[in-house]
């Protein structure tokens, strides 16, 4: 810069010698200015590149923070939804602990009833009888032997009551434990319909219930077990004439529709709520609980039903109405549509 400035003056002043003093110390401080500027700005543009760097390793901190920030909020929210799904859990097993509390609860007053009610009947009239036997030994004149007969039907019908209480409460512990297993084999649905019914034939008429049964002329052979296919049908004929009143109807059917062998038990009795069919099959339900109940029964008869119709991959289904009466349909496979178990 200072050369330059000299060519300068030298080209409108002369020579350097020409030039005065002080427009060279002008000169000089002038270039001096020049320096200090190149100098000042080689040092800004050296700041510039460290602020820069400083800018992108903050840039890439900040970068690395939000990151981890980023995944502990990710965290958190996995953490949140576990802690609500485990309280979800917990809320369901509680209600489903209250829901078997109360099952039990009503189990324990149905079989208080069921096991008190019968005893009571068959202690009480077993002593009637010996009060009878012993006006015999007395004086054979004061004997009522039309009571013995009496009280021997009314003993009977207790225990058979007790019996049945405890065989149907067995009979679901080993199907739920799976002490009882079901064979596939052909079995005569019809004929074993027709039979079942008229083992009850003599209960419906003692309750003056007209009892139809309806079925093919042909035999409705399905892959079934015999054994459970009794147990079922018992069960659901045995509800129908408990639920339905004198001067009614219940009717056996069995035919064939779309591949499977079907039985319908079809009642004229007290039905029920459609909503209420959803709990049928649960065990120990029943409408009427503990001493008030107007029907007998510990409630297992329909788990049971189910639970058999399900190891012989049948299937079941109701249709019912309060005051106009319910229908059963038992499935179970053809022996013609489908092949012979493994």
């Amino acid at each position: 810069m200072h050369n330059l400035l000299e060519r300068q003056l030298e080209k409108h002043l002369g020579s350097p010698d020409d030039i005065p003093r002080e427009l060279e110390d002008f000169i000089q401080a002038v270039d001096k200015s020049y320096t200090q500027a190149d100098e000042d700005r080689e040092l800004l543009e050296r700041s510039l590149e460290l602020t820069s760097e400083e800018l992108v390793e903050r840039n890439e901190r900040l970068r690395d923070e939000l990151a981890r920030r980023r995944e502990s909020e990710k965290k958190l929210l996995e953490a949140k939804k576990q802690a609500e799904e485990a309280k979800e859990q917990a809320e369901e097993a509680k209600e489903r602990a209250e829901k078997m509390v109360q099952l039990k609860n009503a189990f324990l007053a149905n079989m208080s009833h069921e096991i008190r009610t019968p005893l009571t009947s068959i202690l009480g009239f077993a002593g009637a009888i010996g009060d009878e036997v012993e006006a015999l030994k007395k004086q054979f004149g004061e004997a009522d032997f039309s009571q013995l007969t009496y009280f021997s039907r009314l003993i009977e019908k207790g225990g058979t009551r007790l019996l049945e209480t405890l065989e149907g409460v067995l009979n679901l512990s080993k199907l739920e434990s799976g002490q009882m297993e079901l064979s596939s084999a052909p079995v005569d649905l019809s004929g074993q319909a027709s039979q079942v019914a008229q083992e009850f034939r003599a209960k419906a008429n003692e309750k003056e219930l007209e009892l139809k049964i309806q079925k093919d002329k042909t035999p409705l052979e399905a892959w079934a077990d015999e054994g459970g296919v009794q147990i079922v049908l018992q069960n659901l004929i045995s509800n129908a004439i408990k639920y339905t009143e004198p001067g009614g109807e219940v009717c056996v059917r069995s035919y064939r529709q779309n591949g499977s062998a079907v039985i319908e038990v079809e009642d004229t009795g007290i039905g029920m709520k459609p909503e209420a069919a959803e709990d049928l099959f649960e065990p120990f339900r029943q409408a009427s609980k503990g001493m008030s109940r107007k029907y007998e029964g510990t409630g297992v008869g329909l788990a049971v039903t189910q639970k058999a119709i399900e190891q012989m991959d049948g299937s079941i289904e109701v249709e019912t109405q309060k005051g106009e009466g319910s229908c059963f349909a038992l499935r179970l496979p053809l022996t013609e549509e489908k092949p012979a178990p493994a």
